[in-house]
C-alpha cells in the first residue's frame, strides 16, 4: 500500500460532504457578511509572513511566490490597495491555507472600522452562533488580552516570548510576574486578583470585564497569558474549545495595527474557525 506523505491530505466522500455543509452553514449564519475570494498564489513578503511559508517558486521579475498562510494577512493586503473603503466593513471567507506543516481549511469573520467592543462582541457572538449552527457544542470560550503580555515582555526580555506561546512554566518561573501571569487562568476572580496586585493594567482587565457582561449566554474563562503566534494582534484575543478536543477549533482578537503598517488607518477584530479540526469531532 502506498504511503501518503503527512502534508497531503485526502478527505474521503463523508468528510467532503462535511466540509460542503461548513461552507453552505457559513453562507446561512454570515449571509449579511460581504463574502470574499483571495488568490491562493501570493507574492512573498518577509516582514509580513515570516518563517513558515510555503515558497513555491519565483515569477519572472524574481519576486518569491508562496501558498496563502494567512486569511487575515492576505485580506489585509489586498484591502491596503482599496482607495476608499465603506465602513464598517464585515466580511466572511472559507478556504485554505498552507504553511511547512501541510494544509488546513478555514471559514473566518472580520469586522472592519469599529473601534470599540462591539465588533469583538459581534466576531465572538457569530462565531459561536457557526459553531453550533455545525453542531459543536458545548463550547469553552477562553479570552485573554496580548496588551499584558506584550508589556511585560517588553519589561523583561522578548526572548520569554517562546517560553510565554509554550507555557513553559519552568523557564517562566525565573521571573515572578510571568509566572504569576502563566498561572493566570480562570474565572472572573483571575482578573480581580490580577488587577489588585498589578494596576498597571487596569486598561486591559476592564476591558475584559465589559466583554464578559456581554457575553453572558456563553462559558467563558479567562487566560491572561494568551500571546497568539501571529504578532499582529494587538489587543483582545480569544478561543473556543471543545471538551473532546485539546487544542481550541477557532480563535481570533483584535489587530489594530496590521493594517497601519501596510500603510491604511484601520482598526480591526476577526477570527476563524478551523474546518479541518471539526472533522476530529
Amino acid at each position: 500500500m502506498k504511503v501518503i506523505p503527512p502534508q497531503e491530505r485526502f478527505f474521503h466522500f463523508e468528510d467532503s460532504e462535511k466540509l460542503k455543509n461548513f461552507f453552505l452553514k457559513a453562507c446561512e449564519v454570515f449571509s449579511d457578511y460581504k463574502f470574499i475570494m483571495l488568490p491562493t498564489l501570493e507574492v512573498y513578503s518577509p516582514e509580513l509572513y515570516g518563517e513558515g511559508t510555503l515558497l513555491i517558486g519565483s515569477s519572472e521579475d524574481g519576486s518569491l511566490i508562496c501558498l496563502r498562510k494567512d486569511w487575515t494577512l492576505s485580506l489585509a493586503r489586498f484591502l491596503s490597495l482599496q482607495r476608499e473603503i465603506e465602513l464598517p466593513l464585515k466580511v466572511f471567507y472559507w478556504g485554505n491555507t498552507f504553511s511547512l506543516k501541510g494544509e488546513g481549511f478555514q471559514v473566518g469573520i472580520e469586522y472592519l472600522g469599529e473601534p470599540s467592543l462591539k465588533a469583538e462582541l459581534e466576531v465572538i457572538k457569530r462565531l459561536a452562533q457557526y459553531l453550533s449552527a455545525c453542531g459543536v457544542e458545548p463550547l469553552l470560550l477562553s479570552l485573554g488580552h496580548v496588551g499584558i503580555s506584550k508589556e511585560l515582555l517588553k519589561r523583561y526580555g522578548e526572548g520569554y516570548k517562546e517560553s510565554l506561546l509554550r507555557k513553559n512554566f519552568s523557564e517562566l518561573s525565573k521571573i515572578e510576574p510571568l509566572k504569576e501571569l502563566l498561572l493566570a487562568q480562570g474565572g472572573p476572580e483571575v482578573l480581580e486578583a490580577f488587577q489588585k496586585k498589578y494596576p498597571e493594567f487596569d486598561t486591559y482587565i476592564e476591558e475584559l470585564k465589559a466583554l464578559m457582561k456581554g457575553l453572558k449566554e456563553l462559558s467563558v474563562v479567562f487566560d491572561l497569558s494568551e500571546l497568539r503566534p501571529q504578532d499582529y494582534y494587538t489587543g483582545i484575543v480569544f478561543e473556543f474549545f471543545h471538551p473532546s478536543l485539546g487544542y481550541p477549533v477557532a480563535g481570533g482578537g483584535r489587530y489594530d495595527g496590521l493594517y497601519k503598517s501596510l500603510g491604511k488607518e484601520l482598526c480591526a477584530v476577526g477570527g476563524a474557525v478551523y474546518l479541518d479540526l471539526l472533522l476530529e469531532l
